[in-house]
């Protein structure tokens, strides 16, 4: 089943365990080499968590089930603070390719609620499989040639 990130931004987040809502989804965490979802943020600011994406039960329409409420934790890095600042956001990144050109810039982006898989990114009217992603830092993200207009 696909999922979108604009989609996912606002859902609660449930504990499977005690039935308590944690909070809600305020973005996710990807890891580009992989391709995949790596944590799902939930809160702002100092009141930020994640959880791993392992510790995901279920990515439904209603509501993110987690394990239970230990599965919440402060980021563990430089990288996951970033994320909890909104820095590493994928949603509204300007794309370039790997020859340095402006394609463009992310719409949203669509995984697989089962797997946290990375499945296209949406780039205007552009379905773009996720695969083409080879970086994304600070300034843009970076897609393979393949994606460049001829």
């Amino acid at each position: 089943m696909s999922e979108s990130f604009l989609r996912s931004t606002g859902r609660k987040v449930i504990s499977r365990a005690s039935a308590k809502e944690l909070g809600a989804v305020n973005t996710l965490l990807v890891d580009v080499e992989q391709r995949r979802i790596a944590a799902v943020v939930i809160g702002r600011g100092k009141n930020a968590h994640l959880v791993e994406w392992a510790q995901i039960s279920g990515f439904g329409p209603d509501a993110v089930m987690v394990v239970d409420e230990g599965a919440l934790r402060p980021p563990a890095d430089d990288r996951e603070a970033a994320a909890i600042e909104g820095r590493l956001e994928l949603v509204g990144k300007r794309v370039l390719s790997e020859r340095g050109n402006e394609l463009g810039q992310i719409g949203d982006l669509t995984f697989d609620a089962h797997t946290g898989a990375l499945e296209d990114l949406l780039i205007g009217d552009l379905h773009v499989p996720a695969g083409s992603l080879l970086g994304s830092g600070s300034y843009a993200a970076v897609l393979d040639k393949s994606q460049e207009p001829s």
